[in-house]
């Protein structure tokens, strides 16, 4: 399992969410920023893997 430190992008959307909750603001406001949330975990993910198959790209360019 690959573990990765959580982005500054989702710790801020999940910030904005709460801040956002906690303010009782309207439905689509909060529906917003579960999709923002969500937005930024995929976001990181990708990131992630295009990171992961660099390394392994680099891994098989390498002659014996």
């Amino acid at each position: 399992m690959l573990i990765y430190p959580v982005p500054v992008a989702v710790t801020q959307a999940r910030v904005q969410l709460v801040a956002d909750q906690t303010e009782k603001a309207p439905s689509h406001v909060i529906a917003e920023d579960v999709i923002n949330v969500f937005a930024a975990k995929n976001q990181a993910v990708r990131d992630a893997l295009e990171d992961l198959k660099a390394v392994d790209t680099k891994a098989v360019d390498v002659k014996a």
